[in-house]
This record gives structure tokens, sequence and C-alpha cells, in this order.
């Protein structure tokens, strides 16, 4: 490939969005399969032939410089548009193959996704699922997935969003508390009783902020959902499974998806709490680029989730 004005190639410019995007030059190199010694001199010659530093550099952290964010937002688009054109170019097999990123949140691939994934799987083999579970909303993450999912479209507003909600299975925001931590605290039995109890707080990894109790006034589906921020704290975690695990051990009263609590109810292990004032779940968006409907492994899956959510 011809260099680009002062000898720039598109290898350092690659290893230069690696390193911007991972946040450290070992975590690049895995995600380019190459070794940190090669990724590290890419950096170094593409700085000297800058004549600037695109990084500053401790012995911890690795932080763009002015400069090095003004590359970073000014060639992205062009190296996508690249990929794709290329990518284009080459898909011209009698099947759709190759790797498919995916971004979810655990409880969106738990709760929605997880027999859509595995059916698509089954009828494409030849293409490569690459899911990674995760609720960040971070614009470089969004960029690095092929197809994202998550409970709201504010996503880049360069990205195509599409409505999942109504065509997903019903769910609600339930709260549930293990036998064991109600006979020590005793039943929770209205929403004038929540402050008297300890509750198990969910942290969004992508904002750190605390995922609200939300609750109907009444029992009417219609009526006003309110939301409780300050309700005495037990615990605090990132991890539906933790959080789950902790109210199992009676730890305190958990808020989560109702579908991921139906074994424990089923079992007994955990109790339905307020039931009647439980109020549906946010709804549910799935966002790509523009430019990745034209590749055939993303048409496929749009496709192939279009039909099984058809009516």
């Amino acid at each position: 490939m011809a260099d680009f004005i002062n000898g720039i190639t598109y290898t350092q410019l690659l290893s230069f969005r690696a390193i911007f995007e991972a946040g450290n030059i070992s975590k690049a190199a895995k995600k380019l399969g190459v070794s940190s010694a090669s990724v590290s001199h890419s950096l170094k010659s593409l700085e000297k032939q800058l004549s600037a530093p695109l990084f500053l550099r401790t012995t911890r952290t690795i932080r763009a410089t002015d400069l090095g964010v003004r590359l970073y937002d000014g060639s992205c688009a062009a190296m996508d548009q690249l990929n794709t054109t290329v990518e284009q170019a080459c898909e011209n097999q009698s099947a759709p193959s190759g790797r498919l990123s995916l971004n979810m949140a655990k409880n969106i691939y738990d709760v929605y996704l997880k027999d859509i994934l595995r059916e698509f799987q089954t009828n494409y083999p030849s293409i490569q699922l690459d899911i990674n579970l995760s609720d960040s909303l971070d614009q470089h993450i969004d960029n690095n997935f092929d197809i994202g999912f998550r409970f709201d479209n504010t996503v880049n507003e360069n990205m195509i969003v599409k409505p999942l909600a109504e065509r997903l299975k019903k769910t609600k925001i339930a709260l549930a508390a293990a036998p064991k931590y109600i006979d020590q605290n005793g039943l929770l039995e209205s929403i004038d009783q929540l402050s008297k109890h300890q509750f198990i707080k969910f942290r969004i990894p992508s904002s750190q902020k605390l995922f609200p109790i939300r609750l109907r006034e009444n029992d009417n589906s219609s009526s006003t959902i309110l939301s409780f921020d300050d309700l005495p704290t037990a615990a605090i975690v990132n991890n539906t499974d933790v959080l789950i695990d902790m109210a199992l051990e009676g730890v305190g009263i958990v808020a989560l998806i109702d579908s991921m609590l139906m074994e424990n109810f089923s079992s007994g292990e955990l109790l339905p709490l307020l039931e009647t004032h439980w109020c549906e779940t946010n709804p549910i968006y799935m966002y790509f680029a523009p430019e990745n409907r034209h590749l055939r492994r993303v048409r496929c899956f749009l496709d192939f989730v279009d039909l099984k959510l058809s009516p």
C-alpha cells in the first residue's frame, strides 16, 4: 500500500487507533493479533514522522494528547469506510461468512436474545458470532462493533437505531427477597415500607450511577411510575449474577428483570414482593453504523432478527 504524507502507513494508523481505543499497548497488540513490540514500534515511528507525541505516558497510564485526539477523530471514519469497501469487494462467496461482533448488556442477552443468537449460529455456521457483554455507552466502543443492543437509544447520532421492544417478550422489573431476609426483617407489604428495608443495588458500569428502584404508584397498570433513588443500601454490585447470589444469601431486597428470577421464584429461593406495583422494563434498541448494513453478514443478521421478531 502506498504511504501517506511523510511516509505514514496504514499499519501505523491502525496501531495508533487500537492503542487509543484499548487504553494501553498490550491490549492493543492482543486485539490486533501482533506483538506489543510491534505496536510500540509503529507508534514510535508515527510520532517521529509527525514530530509530536500522540500519547502522554506514565508507568501506569497512557492518555492521548490533543493531536492524538484530533488524529483519531479525523481518521476513524475514513478507515472504517476503507475497511467496509474492502470487505464488500471480498464478499463474493455463495453464503455470508466472517466475524459478526455484537455488543449488549448481559441481561439483554440472558432474557431476550440468547435463543435467537443460538438459532442464528445454527442456521449460519459460516458467520462467527463475537459477543461482548457490556452496557457501556462509550462512543469508541460503539464504533468497534457491527451491531449493538441496549435499553435506551442514547447512542452515537451517526448510528441507525431500531426499537425492538414492541416485538420482544414483555418483562417487568421485579422486587424479590429470600425467605431468610424476610424472617429477619419482616415482609415488605407496601410502598410506604420501602425505607425500612435494605436493598442490594445495581451500579450501571457505563455511567457508574445506581439503577433506581421503579414501581407503579398503585396496582393500576397505567398509574404513575415512581423512582426511589435513596433507599437504604445493603450492598452495591455491577453484575447481575452477584446481585442474585447476594439476594439468595438474604443480604437484602433486589430489583431485577422478572424473567431472570423465575427459576428462583419457582423453587421458593426468592419470594416476589409488591408484585402488583411492578412496572415494565425500558425499551430495547438495536443500533449499527450505516455503512455496516451493506455487509452481507450484517444484512443477514438484521433480516434474521426481523424474521424472528415479526408479529
